[in-house]
């Protein structure tokens, strides 16, 4: 692994031999490297992370590499964007520069003299986020843990932000532990003396979330015995994070976004306002520009909150990670149970390592808490980890399930990794046997112990099959995909990436 990091680098080619090429050769260069097989997927990873370059190519099968560039220039206008080709031409290259292309890059050239063309263009931008120990002490301290460069990568940016008043906008799926993050961000600053409260939008009800935020005067209601501060105020000199903020209902948007517009809240019943500083981070799992396209978000508080906006890569963008996070999940439980039970074997560790986490760090934390419960012995167990996914046949639940589920019969059945080692071709894949994706006739059964599993899991379990089935009744065709199951393409490009699946295989 490279000393330097020299930023994160997108490489946008329909060419998987040859991203897998790039990956690895200008991953050795210190870039954290993310692949894109076209324009849809790109846009995808442009509206979610923060690119300091791309490598776009020019021909991406049926689509035109340069067709994206108008989007890069607008939607990441700090990325430097360098147009990868095969066969350069005068023309295609002073069209690109001339419409926010940084610089152009024909196929033949070295990886050395590539990583070194980005480099240049992009060493001020990188050297602004990256700071010395950014992975060290201080966040250990407050509870993060990690070394990947994805952690460290993210603890540069808290450092910048935690002495900064701006709204910062937490972006990332389920579980990938936004609140810790908000908490950390809290426990750094120069704030960290003073109170933090979370606050779920989506959990609370609608007619008692203005209250609960704004506060309320006596008589203000039926049940308004006696005035009472809004959580706004209460943490006026502190911090306050909006957790799910893309489930806060419309009529509350707009009073939010004049609270964070003036500095000012007014507690339901009075009609005089109360000057707060209280800082505000707002998270959410889902995909707010999508939100504000539907209707369902306003684009105005959306523009509010993501001032900076800042993305939590989930734990198989962080697998360096997960030997740690192991390690501190198990002193945290022996301590809770009074246990002793020691690290995992070599061998289980690289299952860990080889699973994909689609619940990302929450599920893991949930299987070492079940693995140290469970364990009969001093050292944690496969079957005990991954005893969610081992689910035998029941030929009676099956029947029940495959007339119930929403479209095409769809059955599934997850296994318990074995016990062999995993081979270096399917290490970034679930260790739990598959069944081929492409229309085999093959199809995993879904059984009754879905109904034992906590809600989120067994959602991911069926969630992973219901997607699979209409890939092979589509033949991958995303956008037919997209319309059976009523969901944006930009959602199905992110379950692909969640569940590893390839459209490819579909086709």
């Amino acid at each position: 692994m490279p000393n330097e990091y020299n930023g994160r680098l997108l490489i946008v080619d329909d060419d998987r031999q040859t991203c897998a090429f790039w990956k690895l050769a200008l991953s050795e260069a210190g870039f954290l490297v993310d692949l894109a097989h076209n324009l849809g997927e790109m846009k995808d990873f442009v509206s979610r992370y923060s690119i300091d370059a791309v490598l776009l190519d020019l021909n991406l099968g049926h689509e035109n590499g340069l067709d994206g560039l108008p989007f890069l220039v607008s939607k990441s206008p700090l990325s430097k964007v360098f147009v990868l080709t095969a066969h350069a031409t005068v023309e295609t290259a002073i069209w690109a520069l001339q419409n926010g292309a940084t610089g152009y890059i024909t196929k033949d050239t070295a990886p050395d003299e590539i990583a070194a063309q980005i480099k240049k263009h992009t060493k001020d931008q990188v050297a602004e986020v990256v700071s010395p120990d950014v992975g060290g002490s201080e966040f250990a301290r407050v509870g993060m843990i990690g070394q990947s460069k994805a952690f460290m990568e993210l603890c540069s940016r808290l450092q910048q932000l935690k002495n900064v008043d701006s709204t910062i906008l937490l972006l990332g799926e389920s579980g990938t532990g936004k609140e810790v993050i908000a908490r950390s961000l809290h426990k750094i600053s120069n704030r960290s003396q003073e109170r933090f409260e979370a606050i779920n939008c989506a959990a609370i009800p609608e007619n008692l979330l203005e209250s609960e935020l704004f506060g309320h005067k006596r008589g203000a209601f039926t049940d308004a015995k006696v005035d009472r501060k809004g959580i706004l105020e209460l943490c006026s000199q502190g911090t306050l994070l909006f957790d799910e903020i893309g489930d806060m209902p419309l009529s509350l948007q707009a009073k939010l976004l004049r609270v964070l517009q003036e500095r000012v809240v007014t507690p339901v019943g009075s009609a005089t306002p109360i000057k707060i500083q209280t800082r505000v981070i707002a998270a959410t799992h889902r995909d707010l520009i999508e939100e504000v396209q539907s209707g369902r978000f306003r684009e105005d508080l959306y523009y509010r909150l993501s001032v900076v906006p800042l993305y939590i890569p989930p734990l198989r963008h962080r697998k360096e990670d997960i030997p740690l996070l192991v390690e501190s999940f198990i002193n945290e439980f022996n301590q809770r149970f009074n246990r002793d039970i020691g690290m995992p074997a070599d061998s289980v560790m690289r299952k860990l390592i080889a699973y994909d986490w689609p619940g990302n760090i929450r599920e893991l934390r949930n299987a070492i808490e079940r693995a140290v419960v469970l364990t009969s012995n001093d050292h944690i167990r496969i079957e005990d980890l991954f005893q969610h996914l081992h689910l035998p046949a029941n030929p009676t639940k099956k029947a029940s399930m495959a007339s119930s589920a929403p479209s095409h019969g769809v059955t599934a059945t997850h296994s318990m990794p074995s016990q062999s080692a995993p081979s270096a071709s399917n290490s970034a894949s679930s260790p739990q046997e598959s069944t081929k994706n492409s229309g085999s006739g093959n199809e995993t059964e879904l059984d009754e112990k879905i109904f034992q599993l906590p809600l989120t899991e067994a959602k991911q379990a069926f969630e992973k099959i219901y997607l699979e089935s209409l890939l092979n009744d589509t033949g991958g065709n995303i956008s037919e995909t997209s319309k059976r199951a009523g969901r944006y393409r930009a959602d199905i490009y992110r379950l692909l990436e969640r569940y590893d699946l390839h459209v490819d295989e579909f086709r």
